[in-house]
């Protein structure tokens, strides 16, 4: 059975785990994450094949920044601020003497649903991941949408107030990232700092009618954002990842609120999608650089993908 070394390099920690076709891990683990230099990221990710890469396939990597993954090259690379128009995958192929891809590490939380998870014969969807800023995928025809500059799925960027040309408040993910949920709490609570774990504790167990206000009206506007995309994209499912999508409470608030925005639309045309949970979670990055690996082998296989 074929086995895979994923790396899913993140701001403050590289994850990494060995894994088969059957998504079972042999190893699996977190190194912290050096991002300063090109040098510091090639020596932890030489260590970590020498010392797992034994009969796999070679390295799947999930990364930040804006990636052809088709051609392994890192236009940008987010947290790795030294990523400039680099072929990263074919430099590490080289050095290593393995075949290795990259991909965006939200494109690669979407192609772990598409490969194996919720997205999985689903003809057209949406993949929003909940984070300090929201990553996501568009999903079109069964197939992961790359755009012409390899940008589709920037939601952090959707504007939802065009009177105001310079306000950055009402971005995407000004409203619904890690900021926009403790500002919506503090708004609610008049406390500091609630992040999504102490929301539901004070929801849960307290019974807080201004946590569950709060709440409420941030998951409003989430379904806000879901209706601009799904009047662009009409899409059958739209899944929710992130860690606060852990929460199933969470996720039912999220689908009352999209019934309350599609029901009250003015004008109620666009047909309202599918809200479900990511399958996969914490190990979603890795599990994704795997499916992009499987997905690019034929290109391997012709000689079109090492040295472009």
């Amino acid at each position: 059975m074929k086995k895979y070394l994923a790396i899913d390099m993140g701001g403050t920690a590289i994850k990494y785990g060995v894994l088969n076709e059957n998504l079972e891990f042999s190893e699996h683990g977190k190194i912290d994450a050096r991002t300063d230099s090109k040098e510091s990221v090639f020596s932890d990710i030489r260590n970590l094949y020498e010392k797992y890469g034994e009969g796999t396939e070679g390295i799947c990597i999930s990364m930040p920044g804006v990636i052809d993954r088709k051609k392994g090259f890192a236009h940008t690379g987010g947290a790795y601020r030294w990523v400039d128009k680099m072929p990263i995958a074919n430099m590490l192929s080289e050095e290593l003497g393995t075949k290795v891809t990259i991909c965006n590490d939200a494109k690669a939380a979407a192609l772990a649903e598409i490969g194996y998870g919720n997205m999985q014969y689903v003809t057209n969807g949406i993949c929003i991941i909940l984070g300090t800023g929201i990553g996501g995928a568009v999903i079109v025809n069964g197939n992961l949408v790359d755009g012409t500059h390899f940008s589709s799925g920037e939601f952090s960027f959707l504007r939802g107030h065009v009177d105001d040309r310079t306000n950055r408040k009402d971005l995407f993910a000004m409203t619904n990232g890690v900021p926009g949920l403790k500002a919506e709490m503090k708004k609610a609570t008049g406390l500091d700092e609630i992040d999504g774990l102490k929301a539901f504790k004070m929801i849960k167990e307290d019974k807080s009618e201004e946590a569950i206000a709060g709440m409420k009206e941030f998951c409003l506007k989430l379904a806000h954002h879901i209706y601009n995309l799904q009047a662009v994209l009409d899409a059958e499912r739209v899944l929710i990842g992130g860690g606060i999508s852990n929460e199933p409470m969470f996720i039912e608030m999220v689908k009352e609120a999209v019934d309350e925005v599609f029901e009250n639309a003015w004008f109620p045309v666009i047909p309202k999608p599918e809200v479900m949970v990511c399958r996969f979670q914490a190990d979603a990055n890795l599990i994704g650089a795997v499916y992009n690996f499987v997905e690019l082998e034929d290109l391997f296989e012709d000689n079109q993908f090492i040295n472009m």
